[in-house]
């Protein structure tokens, strides 16, 4: 078992809001009802400690849609405080997954081009290509694993992590 208690002591539906606010800044998704009512669920069943609900609810949309990186990251911040690390980090591992898919679909050498042309006018404080956004969603499963690892005395794997992390290019 991980040693979690330091992470654990915000409050979870606090957290999970603030980090939707967050994530809506840096990575903002396009607005859809259906993003918005499954967010609020699942702030909603946090706020009544049905941990199961919001784990169940979270592991459904990201199993139908394996590119809503923020449902990775909320499942892996869920997780710990259900003291299951591990599934923590095999989520978030997932959503690095996604990201190198991701990255890998968006870098083909005719989407580079557009991208390279496309960053010469670019204001950074708004996300302008998928490219930027698997990059930095990359970021954040890199820092989020590294977290989990660290918790749970993996030192290696947080390392690891934090090597990756300086390899990723800041957008």
């Amino acid at each position: 078992m991980c040693m979690l208690e330091d992470e654990l002591s915000i409050d979870l539906a606090t957290r999970l809001r603030a980090m939707h606010r967050v994530l809506d800044c840096i990575v903002p998704d396009p607005p859809t009802k259906v993003v918005d009512e499954v967010i609020n669920i699942v702030l909603g069943a946090v706020g009544r400690q049905a941990m199961t609900q919001a784990v169940t609810i979270l592991e459904e949309v990201v199993n139908s849609n394996s590119y809503w990186l923020r449902g990775y990251l909320l499942l892996a911040t869920i997780y710990p405080y259900s003291l299951n690390a591990e599934q923590a980090i095999a989520t978030a591992e997932k959503g690095l997954a996604a990201c190198a898919m991701g990255l890998r679909l968006f870098t083909a050498p005719k989407g580079v081009e557009s991208v390279e042309q496309i960053k010469a006018h670019v204001v950074h404080s708004r996300i302008r290509t998928p490219v930027e956004r698997f990059r930095r969603y990359e970021r954040m499963f890199r820092h989020r694993l590294a977290t989990l690892q660290i918790r749970c005395g993996n030192l290696d794997g947080a390392i690891e992590q934090w090597s990756a992390i300086e390899k990723v290019p800041c957008v």
